[in-house]
């Protein structure tokens, strides 16, 4: 995790800046929320650092994560008039709610995280429906851990604005359709993983040498063999 936050030290500044802003908004204003939700985006950031390490999955992906983090601490924390939170506010009336929007982007990057992993694994240099699709169920099955998360989540905390059978429903619909573009977008950009580094050799070139036309004495810096 210190390596991912050593290559990526902006992105690190910024989780770390919207967890400890949020924390300290959810203590103040007494949120029930605040302390499950550091936990959960917290477990996250070890497991996004740990896939980040072995599989490289590009600083685009991970940039999103991070927002899909902050998004899940606002919904969670934020709160709104008659008791409610920002997860239950809507952003399209009879339509789409915040917290279907933040399911379909979040698990969306989810599938395209899993596709990176997939790449690695799979010996194919371009991704066909099959590839594509695994990784689309990959990141809707991350969307089901979700789900159990916030069903056990009910056993233990007396309010958690997580709904009933509909919005876990609705949650589903959201995370497959985001996961169906994830889908789509890795066929256009499928690419093999960047191959690693020999070990114990550098990855920066040297710098050409001063003397390199001059081989034993019998040429000239310049390449030229000597005129005798």
């Amino acid at each position: 995790m210190s390596a991912l936050a050593r290559a990526h030290p902006t992105l690190a500044a910024f989780t770390l800046a919207y967890l400890a802003g949020f924390v300290s908004v959810g203590v103040g204003i007494h949120s029930d929320l605040a302390v499950p939700y550091l936990v959960v985006v917290s477990v996250m950031i070890v497991v996004v650092a740990r896939l980040e390490e072995r599989f490289r999955l590009g600083p685009g992906v991970l940039w999103a994560l991070s927002v899909w983090g902050l998004a899940h601490m606002a919904g969670g924390i934020i709160p709104l008039s008659g008791g409610r939170i920002l997860y239950n506010a809507s952003l399209v009336p009879h339509l789409v709610r915040y917290d279907q929007a933040v399911h379909a982007f979040g698990f969306g990057y989810s599938a395209l995280a899993c596709g990176r992993v997939l790449r690695t694994w799979l010996p194919v240099d371009t991704a066909t429906p099959g590839p594509a699709v695994l990784a689309a169920l990959a990141g809707m099955g991350v969307g089901a851990i979700n789900e159990v998360v916030e069903f056990l989540s009910t056993l233990v905390l007396a309010e958690t604005h997580v709904g009933g059978f509909e919005n876990t429903g609705w949650d589903l619909v959201f995370n497959m359709l985001g996961a169906t573009v994830a889908a789509a977008w890795l066929v256009r950009t499928w690419a093999p993983p960047p191959a690693p580094a020999p070990a114990g050799r550098s990855t920066v070139p040297a710098p050409p040498s001063r003397l390199a036309g001059v081989v034993q004495g019998t040429r000239c810096e310049t390449g030229a063999v000597p005129q005798l």
